[in-house]
This record gives C-alpha cells, structure tokens and sequence, in this order.
C-alpha cells in the first residue's frame, strides 16, 4: 500500500496530542479498544474508464482479507470525551465467468485507511452529541480481462485520501448489572470530501472484569466518493459492515 510517511505522521501526531491532553488533566477515565469486524463489502470501485463490483460477503471475507486491524480509544473526563478510532483492511477479490459469454475475469485489489477524531459532549446522563473528522486513504487496483471492446485486458491503480466532516449522537442504555446497549450513529460529507457518508453501530458491552469488557454487536460503514473525470477518475461507492467483537479495557 502506497502511504506516505507525512500522512503517518499526521494522524499519529493528532492521535498523541488527544492522548497527551487527556492524560495530563485528572480525573480523565481512559478506555482501549482491540475489535474486529467479519464484514461484507458491497458496492462500485471505479478508476477512469475501468469499473468493477466490490462484492464481498461475509462467508469470503476471510478468503479476501489479506491483513486487517482495527483500534479505538475513548477519553472522557465530566461531559466531554475526545475518540480516536482506526480501521486497516487489506482485501483481494477474484472473479469469473461474468460477460455474455462467461469469458470475463475480473481483480480487485483494495487497501482501505480509515482514521477518525471526533470530540464529544454529554447531552444528558445517556446520550452524547459528537462531531469530527474521518480521514480515508484507498489503494484500489482493478483489472478486467477480456473486458475491452476487443476482448483485451482493462486495467488500471490509483491512491486517492480524503477528509469527511462528520456528526452523530451515542447512546447508552444500562440492560443489567454488568451489562450495557451502546448504539452510535453519524453523517457527513457533505460534499467536502466524500458526495455522503453515514455510520452505524450497535453493541452490547459486557463487564467481565473491574476494567474489562467484551463487547458483541454490529456496525456499518457506507461512503459516497466519486471525483475527477476521463482517465482521473476515481470512484469509490460501497457499504461495510456485519458482525463485530472485541475487548475493551477501561483505566
């Protein structure tokens, strides 16, 4: 994946500062998360005139997946909380018999960076109020043999980022003793980075230990990105998600 090292350096650099500013203050409650999602892809890639199906569902993803890790931290002190939330999936897809004659092989090869920051502010005892950024960096590949007019290979690469202004509310609703329901949701876009994109998730936080939990639920990703024209093209236009479980560890 062709990152570059200054991009790195940003999102770690506003990454350390949250986390430098929440554990200079006291009384800031620190919560780490490791998590995966067993998610289907659906939806377009495109790169100038080539586009392809990102069709991938859950029973391949593990097929497809080539590396993936995903983390997110949660500071709160009083009624605001600042969040950082980072998700890498590397993924492959192979497909064929497709065209009329079941002679079209299609690729896809897709390495997917997403990095948010939000800030969040206690509305009430249950529910936040939450707005940031939502940074995305694709390395998409797309090869379609025997796709052209003559029955030749398409092909064609491309790395494309942008940022997505985004806003949403969190709720939390305690279910027992020991157990939470936390649903999340946002919008953004708006035309600043990506057309439109929206979150959701939902999960039920089980307390295990003083400081851990398990956490099993769902969540969904969908984003709107299309830019440039002719032979710069870049479109970017799928829905994520399915099944998620991690650990938190709360200090």
């Amino acid at each position: 994946m062709r990152i570059s090292s200054w991009r790195y350096f940003t999102v770690g650099l506003l990454t350390g500062v949250l986390w430098g500013n929440a554990a200079a203050a006291e009384e800031w409650q620190h919560t780490v998360v490791l998590y995966g999602i067993g998610a289907s892809i659906d939806g377009k890639a495109g790169i100038g005139d080539v586009t392809a199906d990102v069709d991938v569902g859950f029973d391949d993803i593990l097929d497809n997946l080539e590396f993936g890790a995903m983390a997110a931290y949660r500071g709160e002190r009083g009624r605001w909380a600042v969040v950082a939330d980072l998700i890498f999936m590397a993924l492959e897809q192979k497909k064929s018999g497709l065209g009329p004659a079941g002679g079209t092989r299609a690729k896809v090869e897709a390495d997917q960076l997403i990095v948010e920051l939000d800030g969040s502010y206690a509305v009430t005892e249950r529910l936040d109020a939450y707005g940031g950024l939502r940074y995305w960096e694709l390395d998409n590949e797309l090869e379609i043999v025997g796709g052209g007019p003559l029955g030749e290979t398409l092909s064609a690469s491309k790395t494309e980022d942008w940022v997505d202004p985004i806003v949403g509310l969190r709720y939390v609703a305690p279910l027992a003793e020991r157990w939470q329901f936390i649903v999340r949701g946002d919008v953004g876009g708006f035309g600043v980075g990506s057309d439109f994109t929206w979150h959701t998730s939902a999960f039920a936080a089980w307390q295990v230990s003083e400081n851990g939990s398990v956490l099993l639920g769902l969540r969904y990703l969908d984003v709107d990105y299309d830019d440039g024209s002719g032979s710069d093209r870049f479109r970017w236009d799928v829905t994520e998600g399915g099944p998620m479980a991690g650990f938190a560890w709360r200090f």
